[in-house]
């Protein structure tokens, strides 16, 4: 049976020596390291933590992630979780807070963000395509046109270059921003992008391209791939570069069966019409959910 009547539940910071069992409600998150935590405390009948929130700024936006007990009324005490950031989040001079999560459109949170007044700030789509399949069609591609590839082309392993390299090239597409882009380049990132097999385009010093991947059990999923070229033709030359510097490194033991493309349902169509050219499946969209402070 669900616990009602939180009359003595407490919205604080976890204290040191709690924050271990405050960071057990995130383990299958990703946390990031400038992250602030708050903890939904009842002290009946014994002291307890039902629920967290883990915020961080990014811009002039205050992001949250939820988490609550099993058992517990989530709307109660997610109220007071997403009430306190919000204040936090004024403090530190942010003009909205979302969540910091894309939510597909069955995720049992949009209800409880709509109650408290959270609208669907924008929509991102996704899309498969068996890995095998891919890396086959890439290397036809590749072998087909190379020839029309310019001379001063080359692609490098991301590990190679910091991630300020391709901040200018991506910032239109709102796929990622700074400081995510930075946690998931690290070395030691838990989470992180695929350092090898993540590249960037450069044309002569320029980068014009960039393919950024993580892996996710048996899926490279791919957060970010752009490519500014002078014209369709050139910007075509440039995933068939990308895809195959993935597709030059991939081996069957990596065990990917699949690849899944991100890509905003508005700025980012051209990630539609790649992943469709290669016989890749629409997912079903997930969303952003923001509020105006």
């Amino acid at each position: 049976m669900k616990e009602s009547n939180l009359a003595d539940l407490a919205i604080r910071e976890p204290a040191p020596a709690e924050l271990d069992r405050a960071v057990y409600l995130f383990r299958n998150h990703r946390l990031r390291p400038q992250a602030r935590m708050l903890v939904a405390v009842r002290s009946r009948p014994v002291v307890r933590f039902v629920g967290a929130a883990i915020w961080w700024t990014e811009g002039k936006v205050g992001c949250f992630q939820l988490a609550c007990s099993p058992g517990i009324i989530r709307e109660e005490v997610c109220a007071r979780l997403i009430e306190q950031v919000s204040q936090c989040a004024r403090l530190a001079g942010m003009e909205s807070v979302q969540y910091g999560e894309l939510l597909s459109s069955n995720s049992e949170w949009i209800e409880l963000l709509v109650r408290q007044g959270f609208i669907r700030l924008r929509s991102e789509r996704f899309f498969e395509v068996p890995a095998q399949q891919s890396w086959t069609r890439t290397v036809e591609a590749f072998e087909k046109y190379k020839s029309k590839i310019p001379s001063g082309w080359r692609t490098e392993s991301i590990r190679q270059h910091a991630p300020e390299t391709v901040f200018e090239l991506i910032a239109p597409y709102r796929l990622m921003p700074p400081e995510e882009l930075r946690d998931y380049w690290r070395v030691d990132s838990a989470f992180g992008f695929e350092l090898d097999l993540s590249s960037t385009l450069f044309d002569g010093p320029r980068p014009i391209g960039t393919f950024l991947a993580r892996r996710v059990r048996d899926t490279l999923c791919v957060d970010v791939r752009v490519v500014q070229a002078e014209n369709r033709l050139l910007n075509s030359l440039g995933n068939v570069c990308l895809l195959y510097h993935v597709a030059k490194r991939w081996s069957s033991n990596q065990n990917f069966s699949q690849l899944q493309f991100r890509g905003g349902a508005t700025e980012h169509r051209e990630t539609a019409n790649l992943a469709m050219r290669m016989d890749g499946r629409e997912l079903p969209p997930r969303h952003v959910y923001s509020k105006v402070l």
